[in-house]
């Protein structure tokens, strides 16, 4: 009898101290997970590439433009800028770079959010017409907040553009002897000939074309990337506040968590009950014999 009360407590005893064991688990698992995650799907902030090549220049330190003033009106100039930047209230920054984008006819290319508190940080790029490119550029730099990094890139593509146009003048040309040779060819393979050349002439003037009218966008246009992270007090004054109606609804999702995770486990043992009983049954009958 002394035995049987005794299983029967250590029974007892084991039912909520595995529940325990397998909540803390849970816990540990959704914490791993949580964070691995948010590694993997923070991105990592990168100048965006506008197509300017490998002659682009800048990245120079606080507002030290790369290249010297423009003052040639043939000049194709694609310009670019930069600025790093931490803000107190970066919700109230933002709203405030909008309300310049606003004023200024720009707008927005990129947007990126991530992170919480300390960890929060911003990526915006501005897309402003060339005249409007350095006024907005400095008006944002007169925000509240601690800069520091802002250059801005200048790259000319005037050699590029006159060389497109001298070639696509050449093939313009090429295309009109070709209907005209067209037009006196005899033969189907004669026809078939020049038809062949003039496909390839017209694809490369297709081509040519679009180049053209990319690096025109490029040059109408220039980009402004703001990087901006939460500042110190910033971080601080964000830390300080308690959500408990967060806090309930991270319990809430934990609590419901737990459960699937729990009725989970269940059904394994039930589904793998045949083959416990398959080990332990035979393990205990041997056990009992041996005390016989």
């Amino acid at each position: 009898m002394e035995n049987i009360s005794k299983k029967f407590w250590i029974i007892i005893l084991t039912i909520p101290l595995t529940l325990v064991g397998m909540f803390v688990a849970y816990l540990i698992v959704t914490y791993a997970n949580t964070t691995v995650r948010s590694d993997v799907e923070s991105p990592v902030s990168v100048s965006p590439d506008y197509g300017m090549g490998s002659d682009a220049k800048g990245g120079v330190y606080m507002d030290q433009e790369s290249t010297p003033a423009i003052t040639s009106s043939n000049q194709e100039i694609i310009k670019t800028a930069n600025i790093t930047m931490s803000a107190d209230d970066m919700d109230a920054t933002l709203t405030s770079i909008q309300a310049l984008e606003a004023t200024y006819k720009a707008t927005t290319t990129n947007l990126q959010d991530s992170g919480k508190g300390s960890e929060r940080y911003i990526t915006l790029t501005i897309k402003v017409e060339e005249s409007k490119f350095e006024i907005l550029y400095n008006k944002i730099k007169e925000l509240p907040g601690e800069f520091t990094y802002s250059a801005i890139s200048s790259t000319d593509v005037s050699e590029t553009v006159q060389d497109l146009e001298t070639r696509l003048a050449n093939l313009k040309k090429l295309e009109t002897q070709y209907n005209t040779i067209l037009k006196s060819a005899k033969t189907v393979t004669e026809i078939l000939a020049v038809q062949k050349e003039l496909a390839s002439t017209r694809t490369e003037i297709e081509s040519i074309q679009t180049q053209l009218k990319n690096l025109d966008n490029q040059t109408s246009y220039s980009y402004i990337t703001v990087y901006m992270t939460q500042s110190s007090v910033g971080s601080q004054l964000s830390d300080d506040k308690w959500q408990p109606i967060g806090i309930l609804k991270d319990a809430g999702r934990t609590l419901v968590g737990f459960a699937k995770f729990l009725g989970t486990g269940l059904i394994y043992v039930l589904v793998f009950s045949p083959v416990i009983a398959a080990v332990v049954i035979p393990v205990v009958i041997i056990q009992k014999r041996a005390k016989k």
